[in-house]
This record gives C-alpha cells, structure tokens and sequence, in this order.
C-alpha cells in the first residue's frame, strides 16, 4: 500500500428535489500531518442511485467539506 489514511464514516438521510428520502454515506479521510496540502479529503455516496461524490484533497477538513458541498449543489 503506498497510501493509507483514517477514515470516519457518517450516515444519514436527507430529501431530493423529487421529495424522496435518500440514504448518504459521508467518508473523511486523514492521511494525517505528513501529507501536508493533500491531509483530508470528503467523499459522499448515494444509497439507491445518484452520483457518488469523491472530493478533492485538501489541507483543512473545512477545505475538503467546502469541496464536498460545492458538489451538491
């Protein structure tokens, strides 16, 4: 493996434009302090359809969830 990196994973619910309840899986990821700009990334994926989100790394965990959000909308 040339890469590894903590990952917590948060479920929830939330409505489509359609009004139906979707399930969503939201990862962060940590390769920790070493790497530096590239330290947290946020991916999302759609339970039942829909495009998963993978997003870009960042050096803040706030930098990757601005990037994850820009994405949903």
């Amino acid at each position: 493996m040339s890469e590894t990196s903590h990952v917590t994973t948060f479920e929830g619910i939330r409505e489509n434009t359609d009004g139906r309840v979707q399930e969503v899986t939201v990862e962060v990821l940590d390769a920790g302090k070493g790497a530096g700009a590239r330290r947290y990334a946020a991916n999302v994926r759609f339970e039942g359809g829909g495009n998963d989100i993978v997003g870009n790394p960042a050096a803040t965990l706030d930098e990757a969830l601005s990037d994850m959000s820009a994405h949903l909308e």
